[in-house]
């Protein structure tokens, strides 16, 4: 037979004190508030930048539509109703294109719970709140949309895109 000596004392209370267990319970609720704060804040990083990568994107499409088509195509911002729309045809007769990907309607919306905190501020494209891509894919004014933080600059004939 084994026998196995142990040095605990039956009698003798354990457990941590009141004192631990609170000293515990703060730095708990410390290292919740800095994740939860370091969370929010890298949430809005990450719908911004979901937000640039949606335009972007959808800038080259226009682009590249306007040229296999041989037609006009407009992306025609709104910054009250934190969306967009695109169109084809000439200024006077410009019909929606309900079937653009990721558009509900025609219209993409950044308006919505997953983006909540991005914010089209302002749309300026000589004077207009407006993308026009001509038929062989040019660009006709540049200018710059301005997300929350970031801004989108478009360059006039080529379309291309910087974020600043």
């Amino acid at each position: 037979m084994i026998l196995i000596k142990t040095n605990i004392n039956p009698f003798k209370p354990t457990g941590f004190t009141l004192i631990e267990v609170i000293i515990s319970i703060i730095f708990i609720g410390i290292f919740v508030t800095l994740a939860l704060t370091r969370t929010q804040f890298g949430l809005s990083n990450i719908q911004e930048q979901i937000a640039i990568d949606q335009i972007t994107n959808d800038i080259d499409l226009a682009k590249s539509m306007a040229f296999a088509k041989h037609d006009t195509i407009t992306i025609e911002f709104s910054t009250s109703q934190e969306s967009y729309s695109i169109y084809s045809g000439v200024d006077n007769s410009r019909s929606l294109i309900t079937d653009f990907p990721g558009s509900s309607n025609g219209v993409v919306s950044l308006d919505h719970s997953k983006m909540r905190d991005v914010d089209i501020q302002t749309v300026n494209f000589n004077q207009l709140s407006e993308i026009q891509f001509l038929p062989l894919g040019d660009l006709k004014s540049g200018g710059s949309i301005v997300l929350n933080s970031k801004t989108i600059t478009i360059e006039p004939i080529t379309g291309k895109w910087s974020v600043n």
